[in-house]
């Protein structure tokens, strides 16, 4: 997501879904540690939120 180096084993995976005409595509970077923790924590709020509404 940042493009940052990642030494070793990156410390999570991401998962891209898009489509470009009828075809659909699937791409799994690499996310360093900051990455993986910024993207956790937002589908954790976004969950939270849903909770509190539902």
């Amino acid at each position: 997501m940042c493009d940052r180096a990642i030494a070793g084993e990156p410390h999570g995976r991401g998962l891209y879904v898009w489509s470009r005409g009828d075809e659909l595509r699937f791409e799994e970077p690499a996310l360093c540690c900051l990455c993986s923790v910024a993207i956790g924590m937002t589908a954790l709020s976004a969950w939270n939120v849903e909770e509190e509404e539902g």
